[in-house]
């Protein structure tokens, strides 16, 4: 009897269940949070791009502007891009730069510099530090001309130095100036200030100017010049 009114009792009521989280509210509070760090993530990122782009834009133009004109058939330019100068920042400043053509006798020189820019947009001159030019004689010798700044005139093919010039022949010889003016076409040098020269053979020392013809085969001293000849050299042989 006692199982028979078990079995007929209905069942006990269920306690009252705690009230769940506000999934909606977290739901917006994740939003929101998420949506701020989307907000700062593109704020640092638009502020990034106002400088990244304009940098490179100018860059871009730069070597779109510099590049053909340093192009050539015949004669190459390499060179190696750094950026903006900081003392000159609206122009293109490249590094190690390199110049190759040919003389009239269709020997090769080569004109270096540690950095490359241009002295006007558009230019043809390429102001240069610590340029240095090599040129290669027909007999095999070389000269080797060097100077703290210089400027270059690529369709001329003239190399402008100042600063203190020095010019080496393979045989010995060592030639000085403070500015110099070298036509590589036709392997000439002149300038207007005191130069000299000294060698195995001797000295020379012109007050007002000179011209080297040929490469060097040929120097002449403008104004009051002093020539020593040491004794026992045969200055024949031995002159540039």
């Amino acid at each position: 009897m006692t199982d028979e009114r078990a079995a007929q009792a209905p069942d006990a009521p269920e306690p009252p269940r705690a009230p769940g989280p506000d999934l909606r509210f977290l739901s917006a509070a994740a939003a929101r949070a998420a949506g701020s760090r989307q907000n700062s993530f593109y704020s640092r990122f638009v502020r990034a791009m106002k400088l990244v782009l304009p940098a490179a834009a100018a860059l871009l133009l730069g070597a779109i502007l510099l590049w053909p004109q340093l192009q050539a058939e015949k004669n190459r330019f390499q060179i190696g891009l750094s950026g903006l100068d900081p003392r000159h920042p609206d122009r293109l400043r490249v590094l190690n730069a390199r110049y190759r053509g040919t003389d009239a006798d269709k020997q090769p020189f080569t004109v270096t510099a540690e950095s490359a820019y241009e002295t006007e947009a558009g230019s043809h001159t390429v102001a240069l530090e610590a340029p240095a030019a090599d040129l290669a004689l027909n007999d095999g010798g070389w000269v080797i001309a060097r100077a703290p700044e210089g400027e270059f005139d690529r369709d001329d093919e003239i190399l402008t130095l100042t600063g203190g010039v020095s010019i080496f022949h393979d045989n010995g010889y060592a030639f000085a100036t403070p500015a110099a003016r070298l036509t590589l076409h036709d392997g000439r040098a002149e300038g207007d200030q005191p130069a000299e020269a000294h060698g195995p053979a001797g000295e020379v020392r012109g007050e007002g100017g000179f011209v080297i013809i040929d490469k060097g085969r040929r120097i002449l001293f403008k104004g009051k010049s002093r020539l020593v000849i040491r004794p026992g050299v045969n200055a024949d042989a031995q002159r540039p």
